[in-house]
């Protein structure tokens, strides 16, 4: 009886560490500051594993949140910066920041370098305009046959995207190899509209003969 009493005794212990275990178990959080300027505090927001770029607004005493990117593993922005400038008496911010990643498998092997641009409304929490640029150097292995005898080293860059410029006078020139976009903001409605006529074509580099 005594040796049945301490089996039952020895069962309801490990069942009741088993489950205080698994009750304490709780999320890693970690933070880290990338800029600040007014009342903003721009931190990489860890949780889990997975980052995110949180932007902190204070006002008042009291601080609201606004997410700048997605969750991602293998986030690290480089050149962070948040640059303020006023357009039509209304405060705007550019925020700004580079990623570099590199993909590489059995046959390919890809370095990527991409630009975020961003411009907020941070009174009316309310993003504006938002361009991600991106460029790949590409090295890659080609197999010539169906039977993958033979094979050569392919090298190549692609971009994706529109390069993006910010004016003096707070307009926004978004530019590739085919198209030109220029933006202007309009106060009363708080939102970035392409100014008219502005759609153009880059210039041909061929010769009329």
């Amino acid at each position: 009886m005594k040796r049945a009493f301490l089996v039952l005794l020895l069962i309801v212990a490990t069942t009741g560490f088993s489950q205080k275990k698994k009750t304490t178990s709780k999320k890693t959080t970690s933070k880290s500051v990338l800029a600040k300027i007014d009342n903003l505090t721009a931190e990489i927001s860890t949780v889990n594993k997975q980052k995110k770029i949180v932007l902190f607004v204070l006002n008042d005493g009291n601080k609201e949140t606004i997410e700048l990117s997605n969750n991602n593993p293998d986030l690290n922005p480089i050149n962070f910066a948040i640059t303020p400038f006023t357009v039509n008496n209304v405060k705007l911010y550019h925020i700004h920041w580079e990623e570099k990643n590199k993909i590489s498998t059995k046959l390919k092997n890809e370095d990527q370098d991409i630009v975020e641009s961003q411009i907020w409304n941070i009174e009316k929490k309310e993003l504006l305009l938002g361009n991600t640029q991106k460029s790949s150097h590409i090295v890659e292995t080609v197999f010539l046959d169906k039977n993958k005898t033979a094979s050569e080293t392919q090298e190549r860059n692609r971009k994706e995207g529109f390069e993006f410029n910010l004016l003096p006078n707070g307009d926004v020139i978004l530019k590739n190899k085919t198209q030109q976009n220029a933006y202007t903001y309009n106060a009363s409605l708080n939102k970035y509209e392409i100014k008219k006529g502005s759609n153009s074509k880059p210039a041909s580099s061929r010769k009329k003969r």
